[in-house]
């Protein structure tokens, strides 16, 4: 089967091409959702370097476990979870190897993005607005693994609370306790600094 017939194929229908060894399907996987990958663990390390490694290390773990993969969900969460946590783990052993702050990995967000976030209108405006935006990766690893990745989808990639639970694996009401939790530890975090 040429990957040209995969168009109209579901990622799950993929997922289970390639979990019975079609490895065509593990390739339009990749081809579709490389870049997403990448971008999640972007959000997550806030290193390009580091987050290509990471989104290689999720690929071929993908590979490796797409048998625990169950097609009772989505697929797509269940490969954007594994991007996720190893993100979070590649800060953690980073962390520990080199002593470096996790405040340098937590959802870092560029230039670009602040000022199409906050809109600043000169560079003193710039200059405040990613003022803040370090406080809050620096409140970030106050959080829990679970609070950091609910708040990370939920404010920096804009996934629903109906995604977020499907992405992690647990219910609606669960998501919201976690991003309770974590916005009260922010606020409480954040209400230390002068912003």
């Amino acid at each position: 089967m040429n990957k040209d017939n995969f168009e109209t194929y579901s990622d799950e229908d993929l997922a289970i091409r390639w979990k019975n060894g079609d490895l065509s399907a593990f390739e339009e996987i990749v081809r579709r959702y490389q870049g997403k990958i990448y971008a999640t663990a972007y959000r997550v390390t806030g290193n390009r370097e580091d987050a290509l490694d990471v989104a290689q290390e999720v690929l071929i773990k993908a590979y490796e476990k797409i048998n625990q993969w169950e097609p009772r969900g989505s697929f797509l969460p269940w490969l954007l979870r594994l991007a996720v946590n190893r993100s979070i783990d590649y800060l953690r052993k980073r962390k520990r190897t080199s002593h470096e702050s996790l405040n340098e990995g937590i959802a870092r967000v560029s230039e670009d993005e602040i000022h199409h976030i906050a809109s600043p209108t000169n560079p003193l405006e710039l200059s405040r607005a990613k003022e803040i935006d370090e406080k809050i990766k620096k409140a970030l690893t106050k959080l829990s693994k679970t609070q950091q990745t609910v708040f990370v989808l939920r404010h920096y990639q804009g996934y629903s609370l109906n995604e977020i639970a499907e992405h992690l694996g647990c219910t609606v009401g669960s998501v919201k306790v976690h991003l309770f939790r974590a916005l009260q530890k922010l606020r409480n975090e954040l209400g230390k600094f002068d912003l």
